[in-house]
């Protein structure tokens, strides 16, 4: 007997990062489909407002990094979207790339079996790339919305740094810039709340094999596993309950608690909350399907 997905499933940082914090997590959410019985966090029009202001906040840079004029752009724009706005403009790296720039860019890439069942997939904020010759670099931006920074430890333990560099090098082929080496590319956090200081991890032929490595194990233990059993929830202890349970919208069916937690308690430490939040799923249906 085997894991059953859905027949359009594809694994996404997100939901690999679920699993990382919580097999009982993924299982609820992937494998059950379960509707989220409760709030991630109170209040919740706060928190509904965080999330639509990011929302809006990416559809502006997408609308700017495909040409629509800037000026007009801004003048369309409330706090605190005008002064993200504003940042965005005075803090945009300037030593990006600049033949390829691509917006809002799903790559996905076999993942998995033999058989390519599944796929592993990322949507990019930004990709600049370009290419002379053997000479190659790429650049991959995300843009962060949160109320402060988070560490650079904090993101480099994050799913999310392993799965867009590793996904674009696997991709590069079928791309316009062509194949890339992992020392070719790059990836940059990019703040909000410090647009001056994005956080920036350099790629490398060994952090690929380490990642692909990772990466294959997370999803050798998820197919491995046949029934709820085998997709146990995190521990409990004080530190789970605060930083993880408590904006878990499964957490009264765990028995972990029922107040959500409150929003602006939200440190680093609950980034994946955040990013699990901001509906970044895939099927088959959303992704582009590269050549095998």
């Amino acid at each position: 007997m085997s894991l059953s997905l859905p027949p359009t499933f594809a694994f996404s940082q997100s939901s690999l990062q679920a699993y990382a914090n919580c097999p009982r997590r993924f299982w609820l959410a992937y494998v059950e489909q379960l509707p989220w019985p409760s709030q991630e966090t109170k209040p919740f029009d706060a928190y509904e407002e965080q999330m639509r202001l990011g929302s809006r906040f990416h559809q502006a840079i997408l609308r700017a990094e495909t040409g629509f004029d800037p000026e007009l752009l801004a003048a369309t724009l409330d706090y605190p979207l005008d002064e993200w706005f504003a940042a965005y403009r005075r803090h945009r790296p300037d030593d990006l790339p600049t033949q390829f720039v691509e917006s809002e860019r799903v790559l996905s890439i076999p993942f998995g079996n033999e058989n390519g069942r599944y796929r592993l997939a990322a949507r990019y904020d930004l990709i600049a790339a370009e290419r002379a010759g053997e000479q190659a670099r790429a650049v991959i931006i995300d843009w962060k919305t949160t109320s402060r920074p988070t560490r650079r430890e904090r993101l480099q333990q994050q799913l999310q740094t392993v799965v867009y560099p590793f996904v674009l090098v696997e991709a590069s082929d079928s791309l316009p810039w062509g194949a890339l080496s992992p020392a070719q590319v790059e990836m940059r956090y990019w703040f909000t709340a410090a647009p001056d200081a994005p956080v920036i991890f350099r790629y490398s032929a060994d952090l690929h094999a380490a990642n692909r490595t990772r990466l294959q194990g997370l999803l050798g233990e998820i197919l491995a596993g046949t029934g709820q059993p085998d997709f146990p929830k995190a521990p409990d202890t004080e530190q789970n309950r605060q930083h993880l349970c408590a904006y878990c919208v499964y957490r009264s069916r765990c028995d972990r608690g029922v107040e959500a937690g409150d929003l602006a308690q939200v440190d680093d430490a609950d980034f994946f909350v955040v990013d699990l939040a901001s509906g970044l799923e895939f099927t088959l249906d959303d992704v582009e399907a590269l050549a095998f």
